[in-house]
């Protein structure tokens, strides 16, 4: 689409040769030039760019950490404000730029004086393969993926552990107490209460042994007594083991059993928390995760089977009601 000129080229060689020699980097920080250069594939993206920019700023009034104090999205993308306010920026304006290309049909001036209109333009879907090769190339750990701005190769992790696992505890009333463990989890990571996270998750663990009728005061000792039950096998016991001494070990170390300092406990620490407990959660669930996914699609068409037949035959229930009207086919006149 906009393939690297020269400079650029030269930019990412640099790179490239500091990463043999050193570690590979990746980070939060948009720095201004690149806010910039997401602020040109914008105009070049759209010809309702203020559109753009007034929808990213009533996304970000309500869900930026700022609030309604965070400068505009197109000062942001200028260059100025802070680095979380620019990438904040990125991604709502990722995200305006698709929820104006579904909704808004209004016309737009495009000569000023002349008043020329046109439809609105918005290649939501060329912008945001544009902004993800733009922090790609930077090394931003963001990127724009299944209908969300969120850190990049969470996306993988996420369809083969997290969502089968809280698909499989949202669709059993018995495992309500591990669900919420490991819903909350999610939720405080979102709010960056990164220590309650691990705690929440590690919990979401020993309430799905508990759900098992597995008891015991640790995960440890719920992990044996599990084996004593037949619920896993000796091997599993084995294989499992050391993954439940690191999840008591970290929930012990990170949790918010303990006090931490802001900082002391990533964010990378808790998503490899919530990694971690899904995986046990379907491991001992003894399902494949494809096979969790496919019972999820299953259910949710035959509900919609049944909520079609549900309408139909409401249909057919009123117009049954309905008296029939019979018409000679001589109008008013009488047949004989």
């Amino acid at each position: 689409m906009y393939p690297p000129l020269p400079s650029e080229q030269l930019r990412r060689r640099q790179l490239a040769e500091h990463e043999a020699v050193g570690e590979v980097v990746w980070g939060d920080d948009i720095d201004p030039s690149i806010a910039r250069r997401v602020k040109a594939a914008l105009f070049e993206m759209s010809n309702a760019a203020e559109r753009v920019f007034q929808s990213a700023d009533r996304h970000r009034s309500i869900n930026a950490a700022s609030g309604p104090d965070t400068i505009g999205t197109e000062q942001a993308l200028a260059g100025d404000g802070s680095s979380a306010e620019r990438l904040d920026a990125v991604g709502a304006a990722v995200h305006a730029m698709f929820r104006l290309e579904k909704n808004d049909d209004e016309e737009v001036d495009v000569s000023g004086w002349n008043r020329q209109y046109e439809a609105p333009r918005y290649q939501a879907a060329e912008f945001a393969e544009l902004v993800n090769d733009i922090l790609l190339g930077s090394r931003v750990d963001w990127a724009y993926t299944e209908g969300y701005f969120q850190p990049r190769g969470n996306t993988v992790l996420h369809e083969q552990l997290v969502k089968p696992a809280t698909i499989l505890l949202g669709s059993d009333p018995k495992f309500t107490s591990a669900s919420d463990g490991l819903q909350l989890a999610i939720t405080r990571l979102s709010d960056g209460s990164t220590d309650a996270a691990i705690t929440d998750a590690a919990s979401a663990v020993q309430e799905f042994f508990r759900a098992l009728d597995v008891g015991g005061n640790s995960i440890s000792d719920q992990l044996n007594a599990a084996a004593n039950k037949g619920i896993i096998s000796a091997v599993d016991r084995k294989l499992l083991q050391p993954i439940i001494a690191w999840v008591n070990a970290d929930r012990s170390e990170r949790g918010n059993a303990h006090h931490h300092r802001d900082g002391d406990v990533s964010r990378s620490d808790a998503w490899l928390m919530i990694h971690v407990a899904s995986a046990l959660i379907v491991r001992l669930s003894g399902q494949e995760p494809r096979e969790i996914l496919a019972a999820s699609e299953a259910r949710l068409e035959a509900e919609r089977r049944r909520r079609e037949e549900e309408a139909a035959a409401a249909f057919a229930t009123r117009n049954s009601d309905t008296p029939v009207v019979w018409q000679s086919p001589y109008d008013d006149e009488m047949p004989f």
